[in-house]
């Protein structure tokens, strides 16, 4: 038996007013509209950008050049009043929706320019993984990490498996 939960359903633009801190987790097709469309609301909010800009052809995934340098930078021009973290990139949405405990064998790289800001979502990650993720720097370093997610979907896809990152020698 579990507790209760409360369930509000909102528009994007209700659910950003209500929210502390914001996910953006959608595809880079419409990335640009949407964050634009919301910057008003999400001026002063903890954005998380997920997104990876990537494309497909028959050779496999791969990362796309951004204009901005990354998704993750695109939307901190399109929002400069919020505070933009880049993480959970690499986590699998499948193995979120079937996981039925953290994902311990991997960790979450997080960036951005504001260390409070990436504290934060460090913490979060532990809810998500166990364990804090992991400060990979600055935000500008979004334009290795998202593309990386190219990576790891082209070996899912030969090795039949949900690969993820792990970094060794960060201490407990």
């Amino acid at each position: 038996a579990g507790s209760a939960v409360d369930v509000l359903g909102l528009d994007n633009k209700g659910a950003v007013e209500a929210a502390d801190a914001v996910l953006i987790v959608v595809p880079w097709d419409g990335h640009e509209e949407l964050v634009a469309a919301l910057a008003p609301v999400l001026a002063g909010k903890l954005v998380i950008s997920c997104v990876n800009p990537l494309g497909f052809d028959k050779r496999g995934a791969y990362g796309l050049d951004v204009e901005d340098g990354s998704a993750a930078e695109q939307t901190q021009r399109l929002v400069p009043d919020a505070v933009v973290v880049g993480a959970f990139h690499h986590l699998s949405a499948v193995s979120l929706w079937e996981a039925e405990g953290p994902l311990g064998h991997e960790d979450v790289l997080v960036v951005g320019d504001d260390r409070d800001a990436k504290e934060k979502v460090a913490a979060l990650a532990a809810t998500i993984t166990g364990r804090p993720g992991i400060d990979g720097g600055v935000l500008r370093l979004a334009r290795q990490l998202e593309p990386l997610t190219a990576v790891l979907i082209n070996i899912n896809r030969r090795y039949k498996t949900r690969s993820g990152v792990s970094v060794s020698g960060i201490p407990a």
